[in-house]
């Protein structure tokens, strides 16, 4: 696993500070593959599972007023594969949320290719419906 794994990681939690959601969503298209996949328990209750591409673009970039505020506790090496653990932090209304986010790199082009969010949903669920 190269450093370029982690910067690439980096500007992906980077790009939900990039200002507007147009902004946002350039800036997460910057680090993004395509065919970007995209899983999480929101995901999957909104859509019945993963969000893909142009839609896992739309919903990664939703999500901009919660991530832009996240701290990123540690990144991690996956053992096997392209790919980085990434632990962060981030307050909501519903109170602060830890995730454990799998990211998984190309390795020619660099780009996410898919992200695995885990979490505890039920605060998150409540403040969707609201």
């Amino acid at each position: 696993m190269s450093e370029k794994s982690f910067e690439t990681v980096r500007s992906y939690y980077a790009a939900y500070r990039a200002g507007s959601a147009d902004q946002v969503t350039a800036a997460l298209s910057e680090v993004v593959d395509d065919g970007f996949v995209l899983e999480s328990p929101l995901v999957e209750a909104r859509l019945g599972g993963p969000a893909t591409g142009s839609a896992a673009l739309s919903m990664a970039a939703a999500v901009a007023p919660l991530l832009g505020n996240a701290d990123i506790e540690a990144l991690y090496a996956r053992e096997t594969g392209d790919g980085v653990v990434a632990l962060i932090h981030f307050p909501t209304p519903a109170g602060p949320v830890t995730q454990s986010e799998h990211f998984d790199l190309d390795p020619a082009s660099g780009r996410i290719t898919r992200l695995r969010s885990y979490y505890d949903p039920r605060a998150l669920l409540g403040l969707s419906r609201g």
